[in-house]
């Protein structure tokens, strides 16, 4: 029994922190690697955007936006075939031999790593494949935080050019996505909210759900350090729905999302059934109104090409013709001199 218990123990462990940018994933991911799960180094360095850190390995990051640049997709990308296409990546042994290599290398380090990149939910399925090839579990935390919010965190730290129904449609297009993805995997949703208010229930409850032992592990002195790391003063970014004027059919499909995740909080797998079929329907929902809106934008799109192919045409008919009336006067220019010279002789 004993043996069994301690290769229990020494089961590798790697916590992969999930969810949109800016809804508290650096937070989540700093608490954790103060209670002693191993943090990559190096990290992505800290900035007047997140002063207390990203808690990001710099390598997975290049890593994965590589990946994303590889199959042409966005971070907050919108289109329901884009989860294809970075699905497809962990088939790929180039893309695969380098991630299992580098976990390799961090659970050298130790037993237990917490992985978090905003850009980490495409590539759920190339890590479940390395995680399987250097014998780890995966255990998923995902972050929740109001959509308003997140988009005015975002306007705040980086600025924006993309109008908030777009990104809407990309938080609802990730959130979703995420979800459908971690069901088989020991999982836990968090609000923001609820970590900044009382850091230690929120984990808590966190870890009743992802067998962790986040704090059975812990030393007294790396939970006072976890503590000193939250600062309710982050919170910043208050806002809600009205702020977006978001069209009808995105306020609705959102709103549902956001509701439906928020009674994944606390909940067991037993206790998700009901949500997660709200959840499916969402997803088909989501997809649906999107292959709508690109039949629709298609005929301006189609008529935008037409035009632009004419307009093509006419630039170089009429290239043609100068390029023929410049010859034509060459060519009356050389019969001209050449008259004049032989008057000459």
């Amino acid at each position: 029994m004993q043996d069994q218990t301690s290769a229990q123990t020494c089961r590798r462990q790697m916590l992969l922190v999930a969810g949109s940018g800016r809804s508290g994933t650096s937070l989540f991911t700093g608490l954790t690697g103060r209670l002693g799960v191993h943090i990559p180094k190096p990290e992505v360095s800290a900035n007047r955007s997140n002063p207390r850190g990203f808690g990001e390995p710099r390598w997975l990051v290049d890593y994965h936006n590589d990946l994303l640049s590889s199959v042409d997709v966005v971070v907050e990308d919108g289109r329901p075939e884009a989860w294809d296409l970075t699905d497809d990546l962990a088939q790929d042994p180039k893309a695969l031999g380098p991630l299992v290599d580098w976990l390799e290398a961090q659970f050298g380090e130790n037993e237990r790593i917490v992985v978090k990149d905003p850009r980490l939910a495409w590539f759920f399925e190339l890590h479940r494949v390395a995680a399987a090839k250097v014998g780890a579990d995966i255990h998923v935390a995902t972050m929740l935080r109001h959509p308003a919010e997140v988009m005015r965190s975002r306007e705040i730290a980086y600025g924006t050019r993309t109008n908030n129904t777009t990104r809407v449609v990309g938080w609802m297009t990730m959130m979703l996505g995420i979800e459908a993805r971690t069901r088989d995997f020991p999982r836990a949703t968090v609000r923001y909210d609820d970590l900044l208010a009382d850091w230690r229930a929120a984990l808590t409850q966190a870890d009743s759900l992802l067998d962790m032992d986040l704090f059975e592990r812990a030393t007294a002195a790396q939970v006072a350090e976890a503590g000193d790391l939250v600062d309710p003063t982050l919170h910043r970014s208050a806002a809600d729905w009205d702020e977006l004027e978001l069209p009808a059919r995105v306020l609705d499909l959102a709103t549902r999302t956001y509701d439906a995740y928020g009674r994944l909080v606390g909940a067991s797998a037993a206790e998700q059934d009901l949500t997660r079929r709200e959840l499916d329907t969402l997803r088909a929902e989501l997809t649906a109104y999107y292959n709508e809106c690109f039949d629709v934008a298609r005929t301006r799109v189609g008529a935008f090409a037409r035009r632009e192919r004419r307009k093509a045409a006419r630039r170089v008919r009429e290239e043609m013709r100068q390029a023929a009336a410049e010859r034509g006067v060459r060519g009356l220019t050389r019969r001209v001199f050449g008259s004049l010279r032989k008057s000459s002789s």
